[in-house]
């Protein structure tokens, strides 16, 4: 399963002026249920504050002392919490997680630039995904625990080099890649045994919004929340103005006929059309039908929808089944916030196949 990692990368660029190390925290096996599972990752300072969870405090503070040992010998460290006992007393703390995590815990020297951590935000700011594999047990001389390769799609379809990476586990890291699922797997390397997790890196997702009405706000404060890299286009320049948006990631005056030479579409995750006219949505929905953006949200009724449909003409079909209107999951909302978050809430419901019903009645 692939984790979110807008919290390693805000983190990161935070980290750039500084010249203490930090260490990483990640989630490599589960059993029962669990807050998280294999792939998620935490950040600790030395001062032990912290970027992430994993526990949903079962074991944090736990975690945060058991850093400290990291630091203070540089040697990473694998860390077993079974909260699976009938009272939960010694790590679940009452709360009643009923499940257990294995955590790899590694330290990232500022003088390497927090490697791994750098290459996942390379790959992030490339939009490009990837493979991270790390050892986690080992009785090769060369390869220690903590030991860490990041390879980009590129690589793994053999576009590019793949530097000084074991064969072996160039070879699991494009099976986890196929499998999209996080895995442990053991590599036999000069005849040693080598164990490492894998685990599927993908970019922050990307919205793209068309109208930057007072609607728009509360949109981009539930994507930036989720981790989304969120880009605002509106046709009218007096709508686009950084003080409006200080949190959006890019604002730009387009004309929809200028959209598709200045964006790349196809890197996008979900689009909204939230022009609220009726001419500029279909200008825009026109250029958009040639995109290969799997979600695409409309504002308003039915009976809009198919209209806007309508005046593509022979390109309707390309698109229709990918086009959500009205967009958002029925939760009630009447307010701008409340309809920001029925639309967030709808994207990120379709992007993981899920129908947005309740957990439990």
């Amino acid at each position: 399963m692939t984790r979110n990692t807008h919290h390693l990368i805000d983190a990161y660029w935070r980290l750039r002026n500084n010249t203490e190390n930090v260490v990483l925290a990640t989630i490599i096996e589960t059993f029962g249920s669990t807050y998280q599972k294999a792939g998620a990752r935490m950040l600790i300072a030395g001062n032990g504050e912290s970027s992430g969870l994993l526990g949903g405090g079962c074991f944090e503070r736990d975690l945060i002392e058991q850093a400290h040992t990291v630091f203070e010998t540089e040697n990473p460290k694998t860390l077993f919490y079974d909260m699976r006992s009938p009272d939960d007393a010694v790590w679940g703390l009452g709360l009643g997680c009923n499940g257990a995590v294995r955590v790899l815990l590694q330290l990232l020297k500022a003088n390497s630039d927090f490697h791994p951590l750098n290459r996942i935000v390379d790959a992030s700011e490339s939009h490009t995904a990837g493979i991270l594999a790390t050892i986690y047990e080992s009785d090769h001389p060369d390869y220690s625990i903590g030991d860490s390769y990041f390879l980009t799609e590129s690589e793994l379809d053999g576009l590019s080099q793949q530097g000084n990476t074991p064969e072996s586990v160039v070879e699991w890291a494009k099976q986890t890649w196929m499998q999209h699922k996080a895995c442990l797997k053991t590599c036999e390397i000069d005849r040693h045994t080598v164990k490492l997790f894998f685990d599927l890196i993908r970019p922050p997702a990307q919205l793209l919004v068309l109208g930057a009405g007072v609607d728009t706000l509360p949109v981009v404060q539930f994507a930036k929340a989720l981790g989304w890299r969120v880009t605002i286009v509106d046709h009218r320049p007096g709508y686009v103005k950084p003080e409006r948006f200080p949190a959006v990631d890019a604002l730009l005056h387009l004309m929809p006929e200028d959209l598709q030479e200045r964006l790349s579409l196809d890197r996008f995750d979900a689009l909204v059309l939230m022009t609220h006219s009726i001419e500029y949505d279909e200008r825009y929905l026109r250029v958009i039908a040639s995109s290969r953006i799997p979600f695409i949200g409309l504002l308003g009724p039915v009976h809009r929808r198919d209209r806007l449909l309508d005046s593509l003409g022979a390109d309707a079909p390309k698109i229709a089944a990918k086009v959500f209107g009205p967009v958002g999951l029925d939760i009630g909302a009447e307010t701008p916030e409340e309809i920001a978050l029925s639309i967030m809430a709808g994207i990120h419901a379709a992007m993981k196949g899920r129908t947005g019903g309740q957990l439990g009645i």
